[in-house]
């Protein structure tokens, strides 16, 4: 798995992700998120649209999931909303399953097949094209 790292809007960080997604992979990207010095400030965009396949299953999404409650911000107002464009259907069932197990998290995790329904759900206040 391949990522790319852009925090340049002023909302979010977009993670585009290609090749096959697997585990390894991605704790390598979730640890640049979390260690970029404006995550707890900015929401987080995670774009599946090029990758090639899904190379998770549920004890793998498990492990994410007990990750991520390591790396909450300790301030109480960080920038919490997370959105995973999944166009593909296969792809979309194991988020699916991921953003199930997320709810016990204080993030708020939402699925979407376009960039631009994601990016309406992290900045509301802004138009943005479908």
């Amino acid at each position: 798995m391949d990522y790319q790292l852009n925090a340049s809007h002023p909302d979010y960080i977009q993670i585009v992700v290609t090749r096959v997604v697997e585990k390894t992979g991605l704790a390598h990207a979730m640890s640049a998120v979390f260690q970029h010095p404006e995550y707890p400030f900015k929401h987080s965009l995670w774009d599946f649209s090029a990758a090639t396949g899904m190379g998770l299953n549920i004890g793998d999404l498990r492990e994410i999931i007990g990750t991520l409650r390591l790396f909450r911000p300790r301030d109480n107002n960080f920038a919490n909303k997370v959105a995973l464009v999944v166009p593909n259907h296969m792809h979309r069932a194991m988020a699916g399953i991921f953003v199930s197990l997320a709810t016990l998290l204080p993030f708020e995790y939402k699925l979407f097949k376009t960039n631009g329904a994601a990016i309406k759900f992290l900045c509301p206040t802004i138009p943005q094209p479908d």
